[in-house]
């Protein structure tokens, strides 16, 4: 497990629809410096979900919350996930002893606003809105990372975004080498190949 001051929790939707952002997010993190968690890094059928959610929520230091998901589903049902597991983040910081108090967050909605519709208890918190584009999403993750860890290694925003377009374009061919269907690539076997992909980009810039 890495460093609680280097470990951001990543609080999104994962389904098919979101994996553009999901992928985005992972690259920025990844690209800052830091190391992102999520419910999908561990799998044991026999581990509560909720326990293991506590425990990765309290590893991290940093939090990323998307809670735009808020269509029904075919049973005409919202999911609540995102915006519960903002609650145990919020309460981390709240009650939580230590460093758990020092915890960072960033919150993200489609539209500015929008979410005062449907959870008004966080009115006043600053939602960035990225309107369901991977650079607007990598821009305000790396500008929050920045100016929440004060880390001056942290590249500029737009050259980040240059990079993941990059990575993206050779993404297909990379998981076809290793085996993957791109559309199946497991969380961590993704983290994995973002994690190489971007020591290569370190090497090459240092030629």
């Amino acid at each position: 497990m890495p460093d609680y001051n280097d470990s951001v929790f990543i609080n999104c939707p994962f389904d098919d629809g979101y994996k553009t952002l999901f992928r985005a997010i992972i690259f920025t993190v990844y690209r800052c410096g830091f190391y992102p968690l999520s419910a999908l890094s561990e799998d044991d059928g026999t581990d509560n979900r909720l326990a293991k959610i506590e425990r990765l929520i309290e590893s991290c230091k940093y939090g990323i919350h998307d809670i735009s998901k808020t269509e029904s589903n075919t049973e005409g049902l919202p999911r609540f996930n995102m915006p519960f597991e903002l609650g145990v983040f919020f309460g981390a910081k709240r009650f939580g002893m230590g460093e758990q108090k020092n915890k960072v967050g960033i919150i993200f909605d489609i539209e500015r606003y929008r979410y005062l519709k449907f959870i008004s208890d966080i009115n006043g918190v600053d939602i960035r809105p990225h309107d369901g584009k991977y650079n607007a999403t990598i821009i305000h993750i790396r500008n929050w990372l920045k100016t929440a860890s004060r880390r001056v290694t942290i590249l500029g925003p737009n050259i980040i975004v240059d990079e993941y377009e990059d990575f993206l374009k050779n993404l297909p061919a990379i998981v076809a080498k290793l085996g993957f269907d791109i559309d199946h690539v497991t969380f961590n076997d993704y983290c994995s190949i973002v994690e190489e992909a971007i020591k290569q980009i370190i090497a090459d810039k240092h030629k």
